[in-house]
């Protein structure tokens, strides 16, 4: 692995240690400042920094614990997007509804950083986004 998917690998990797900290400035610290995401819930794209994390938050008051980590991370051979396979572990508020599930990131990438992440339920839709086969 080339050293500049290393730094995009471990980037990745710091984004979400942060994100089960709670650490909102290092989650943002790791993301492209224009980054635009979009929820695969939503048919709507956050733009910048402060709307991914206000983003984030908000969806988290409807859980009472949540954590997330990514299980697979793959960087297409042209350097430009990122496939990012990520499990999700909760428990609803109120209704203490366990959840266990993964999905899935295309995240193109600049200057080694997420800049556009689209979200997938489903894995290969996700690899076929990114522009990888299995």
């Amino acid at each position: 692995m080339s050293q500049e998917n290393v730094e995009v690998v471990d980037g990745v990797r710091r984004l979400f240690a942060a994100f089960n900290k709670r650490d909102w400035g290092a989650l943002s610290a790791e993301l492209d400042p224009e980054v635009e995401y979009t929820p695969v819930e939503e048919h709507t794209t956050r733009h910048g920094r402060e709307a991914f994390t206000e983003y984030v938050k908000g969806w988290l008051e409807a859980w009472e614990t949540f954590l997330a980590e990514p299980e697979e991370i793959e960087i297409t051979r042209a350097g430009d997007h990122a496939f990012i396979a990520m499990r999700f572990q909760g428990s609803g508020k109120g209704s203490g509804v366990e959840v266990d599930d993964r999905f899935y990131w295309d995240g193109e990438l600049r200057d080694r950083r997420l800049y556009r992440i689209s979200e997938y339920t489903d894995r290969q839709e996700a690899l076929d986004a990114v522009g990888l086969s299995e």
